[in-house]
């Protein structure tokens, strides 16, 4: 059975070690392995590694922590919000910094624009019964846009429910980020089953000109 690791930000993304609340990026994640893909043999484990900017400043010490752990994992999703800035852009230099690492396991690395809850804006016909009405990803406050839908909503109680519940193909449609998501979840599972015959390790996004092909 492989095994994905996720690297996330928040309480709502990774669930709880005692009351096991939360975890709404694993939901996710085998939610698009399953519908997407049709592959439902993975094991998710989770890592919390903080905000963009603490990952970053602390990437090196995470890729040590994969080394020790290179025969359990098969291949590592990092997901974050990102508040500010061109997504793709920073998710390509992290993918860069990443690479230089030289991590021992295929890597992809995917910024929410602006929070996770921007997604469920994108898929709010599906959850709520109306769309949201604006760019689910030009919304600085996505969770407060929530609960203009949701009133009690908070991250550690609702995350994981409406992972569940809301449809993939609406998000897709209403967010350049979720498509990412979909897409690099569908890199790690090429990457996984082509490691194993070609011996490589992806790190992405690509951007070829710096990562010259060696890593995907």
């Amino acid at each position: 059975m492989p095994r994905m690791w996720l690297w996330v930000e928040g309480k709502g993304e990774a669930p709880h070690r005692e009351t096991g609340s939360g975890g709404a990026a694993a939901v996710l994640v085998r939610r698009i392995l399953g519908e997407k893909y049709q592959d439902y043999t993975w094991q998710i484990d989770h890592l919390k590694v903080g905000n963009v900017h603490h990952f970053r400043a602390h990437m090196a010490r995470y890729v040590n922590y994969l080394r020790k752990r290179r025969n359990e994992i098969d291949a590592v999703l990092v997901l974050l919000d990102l508040d500010d800035g061109c997504a793709m852009q920073i998710a390509r230099d992290m993918a860069n910094e990443m690479w230089r690492l030289e991590p021992p396991n295929p890597i992809a690395i995917v910024l929410a624009v602006r929070e996770y809850e921007a997604w469920f804006l994108a898929a709010a016909n599906s959850l709520w019964g109306r769309p949201y009405h604006g760019s689910p990803e030009g919304v600085r406050d996505a969770k407060g846009a929530v609960r203009c839908f949701l009133e009690d909503y908070a991250p550690t109680t609702y995350q994981a429910s409406l992972s569940a519940q809301m449809d993939l193909t609406e998000a897709e449609q209403n967010s350049r980020s979720f498509r990412r998501i979909v897409h690099a979840v569908g890199e790690l599972r090429e990457a996984v089953f082509q490691e194993h015959e070609m011996k490589k390790v992806v790190v992405t996004p690509r951007n070829d000109r710096e990562q010259g092909g060696v890593y995907g």
